[in-house]
């Protein structure tokens, strides 16, 4: 903002200065005058805006006479203040009679054909149209001619129902699907009094975004379904919280009513989701109000669970490991906040004197500080999502985006179309094609469909031609001193090489090479290179283009669970300590502890908040397992296939029912709030494993999950920062002490997929 010009202008008489170019509407925001509008939104672009004409505002600029002179010139007619950049000089008025007037008409020419159905539309009670009427608007209409009529609540998705006699064709939703999830799914269709919005042939609108539209309706023409006629808004409380349905940490607000989970919203923050949610998380969180909740402890009778209280379950949990001894191990946890995940570890590490515990669900186990922290410093993803707009070019290499990171999917897509950045999509061919909209390959710039397997080959491709076309800055490469490791490497992978081998174009190669050879380049690495057995060959290769292109600290390989990076810092790894402190003896990983169940080496086993069976790589090693071991305890919040495999099932509390932090793919730390209670009998995870401790001569309890997280940033030091006091409402960015940004270049082999898929 300190770059851009400032222009002095009035809005009602008040002088304000504003940056030049910016909006009136925006500019009359800072004095807190009001301008009423409906297709005005700062996140959308004026293509298709400006249409609603309630913006409406009187202007006057500075004109210069032929003697010098300068007088105020009234331009001819009312302004659309949405549309309208200021400049120097400029005066406004937005509560003149000829505005009153207009925005009487306005009003009144779009409740024409407005069914005026507030009293059963879902929108009444929190509608701008309502709003705007009740204080702006005529008190009765000229227009006694019938309104016209469409039948009802037309599903347009699986989430969005259709009102189209609501619509105002303010072009909101179909701005959405062209300017954010680029699936341009919603247009206007027809002309005239029969224009409608609506999906080309009537398909369905298939985006994975689609309940953005919901909210950006300013009527009740877009509704949901899962949502419709549920509640009235001043029914619901809200609470803030964040999603739980991927690792992004997108900020939602929970609407509930009587100790029901309602509806979900976005939450702004601008540093991770913007305003903005995936149909994922704004519709699949509803498992916390699921009439299958496990309201009480069961255990196993005669193979039938029974209710009881928690002193027998307590009872029987601290006998039953203090009978296993060291035989123990704990599974799971990315479900869990990070206070449940420290006092768990704390538990296991300082009660029970183990270090068998592990979130990981295969199939690699490698050392947690080996790998990308031995070379770069950093584990995961060190690029803030908000950095990528920033870059000039972003490689997607192995992931598929969308799924896998929806709103790092919605920053990349939007670097391409305000930024300008270029977008290269690396991916197997099996992910090609896709029934579903948003993929990154539908506005990549250069797309590379390789054979599975080929990874190391088609990387090596893009450095012979960055080296030998001269694409890398000599200077960089000079202060490169084992260059000559990956000359050698990659100097037989010539373009047309490489291309038979992987099954691209030689061209496509040279134009991404082309592309990445910038100093401003992240890379995204996705999980077909996380659970590639040669995975670490690749992020190798990948570090090696990092390097070269002098973006050593921009290698992302992000995590996909809700709090698996918490897990990680928390140090629910068999090898290290909360923040990544290194043990002396490492425990037993996930396959390891259920080989050893299998094979009576483990006697007990605790799995946190997973279907192990259904998430492990191995089901059949996970279902023996479970069966084989002598007690299995695990937390849940419904019975699924693993809790009725175990001897002991606890219920746990969901992200609606308790505070904590979780720590998003980009180790940003946020909090989330208690909204309601379903039970008493019900406790938060940590709780469960403080009274434990506390039972079998451990430390205090805790009373809360502030005093864990307290305890937490004056014990872990990269949480030093993540006090209850820091986080507010937007949460904080924890560092690495000392990321290496000069690590060496590594020798990369290339091995040949024994059977290379079509």
């Amino acid at each position: 903002m300190a770059d851009v010009p400032m222009v002095n202008i009035k809005i009602n008489g008040i002088a304000l200065q504003a940056p030049q170019g910016e909006k009136v509407i925006e500019a009359a925001r800072r004095i807190n005058v009001d301008i009423p509008f409906f297709c005005y939104h700062p996140r959308l672009t004026m293509e298709n805006g400006a249409n609603c004409r309630m913006c409406l505002v009187e202007v006057a600029t500075p004109r210069k006479n032929p003697d010098g002179s300068v007088v105020m010139a009234k331009m001819p007619k009312p302004q659309t203040a949405c549309s309208l950049p200021v400049s120097e000089g400029m005066e406004v008025w937005t509560e003149t009679e000829q505005v009153i007037a207009d925005r009487r008409g306005v009003l009144e020419f779009l409740l024409i054909n407005h069914p005026l159905d507030c009293p059963i539309c879902d929108r009444g009670g929190e509608c701008p149209l309502q709003n705007n009427t009740i204080h702006y608007g005529p008190p009765t209409s000229r227009f006694i001619e019938e309104k016209r009529h469409f039948p009802k609540a037309y599903p347009l998705s699986e989430y969005v129902v259709f009102d189209r006699e609501r619509c105002i064709h303010c072009a909101r939703c179909t701005r959405f699907t062209q300017d954010i999830s680029g699936d341009a799914q919603l247009d206007f269709l027809f002309r005239g009094a029969d224009m409608e919005v609506g999906t080309f042939a009537h398909t369905r609108f298939s985006s994975r975004f689609s309940g953005n539209v919901i909210e950006l309706c300013p009527v009740g023409a877009l509704l949901s379904r899962t949502y419709r006629f549920k509640a009235r808004p001043w029914d619901l409380m809200t609470q803030k919280s964040i999603c739980t349905q991927c690792s992004n940490g997108c900020n939602i607000k929970i609407d509930h009513r009587v100790s029901q989970l309602q509806r979900v919203n976005a939450r702004v923050n601008e540093a991770v989701n913007e305003e903005w949610t995936c149909d994922r998380g704004k519709f699949g969180m509803d498992y916390v109000s699921s009439p299958d909740r496990i309201t009480t402890p069961l255990v196993k009778r005669d193979g039938e669970f029974q209710p009881v209280t928690w002193d027998e379950i307590n009872t029987l949990i601290i006998d039953r490991l203090q009978e296993a001894g060291a035989k123990v191990g704990g599974i799971g946890g990315t479900r869990s906040s990070n206070e449940d995940l420290y006092v768990w570890q704390k538990f296991f590490r300082q009660t029970l004197r183990v270090n068998n515990l592990d979130h990981r669900m295969g199939p690699h186990f490698r050392p947690t500080n080996s790998g990308l922290y031995a070379r770069f410093g950093y584990h995961s993803m060190n690029n803030a999502i908000a950095d990528l707009e920033k870059m000039k070019t972003i490689l997607v290499f192995g992931s598929n985006l969308v799924d896998e990171q929806p709103i790092i999917y919605l920053r990349v897509r939007k670097a391409w179309r305000a930024k300008g950045a270029g977008i290269v999509e690396a991916v197997p061919r099996s992910m090609k094609t896709g029934e579903e909209a948003n993929h990154v390959g539908e506005f990549a710039s250069v797309r590379l469909y390789y054979r599975p397997g080929t990874e190391v080959a088609l990387l090596h491709g893009l450095l012979n031609v960055m080296l030998y076309e001269n694409l890398l800055s000599a200077e960089r490469l000079g202060e490169i001193k084992n260059l000559s490791i990956v000359q050698n490497a990659v100097k037989s992978w010539a373009p047309e090489i490489a291309a038979k081998e992987c099954g691209v174009e030689a061209d496509a190669i040279r134009r991404a090479a082309r592309l990445l050879a910038t100093d401003q380049m992240a890379i995204l690495a996705g999980e077909t290179v996380t659970q590639h057995p040669y995975s670490e060959d690749i992020l190798n290769a990948l570090g090696n283009l990092a390097i070269l292109t002098g973006n050593p600290g921009n290698i992302n390989v992000p995590v996909t669970e809700n709090n698996q990076q918490g897990a990680m810092d928390m140090g629910i790894l068999p090898d290290v300590l909360p923040g990544y402190v290194g043990l002396d003896q490492p425990g037993l990983n996930t396959k390891q502890m259920l080989q050893g169940a299998v094979s009576g080496e483990i006697e007990a086993l605790w799995i946190s908040g997973v279907d192990l069976v259904n998430r492990f790589y191995d089901r059949d090693l996970a279902r023996r397992a479970l069966e084989a071991c002598s007690f299995v305890v695990v937390t849940e919040h419904t019975l699924t296939e693993t809790a009725q495999l175990a001897d002991v099932v606890l219920p746990t509390q969901s992200v609606a029912e308790r505070d904590g932090t979780f720590t998003n793919v980009e180790r940003r730390v946020q909090r989330f709030f208690k909204a309601f209670e379903i039970s008493p009998e019900i406790h938060p995870e940590w709780l469960i494993f403080s009274q434990l401790a506390m039972r079998m001569g451990g430390t205090a309890p805790y009373f809360s999950a502030r005093d864990i997280l307290r305890e937490i940033a004056a014990s872990v030091p990269i949480y030093q920062a993540c006090t209850p006091r820091d986080l507010g409402d937007q949460g904080v960015r924890w560092h690495y002490p000392a990321a290496n940004h000069t690590a060496d270049l590594v020798g990369v082999e290339y091995r040949a997929p024994a059977a290379v898929s079509a």
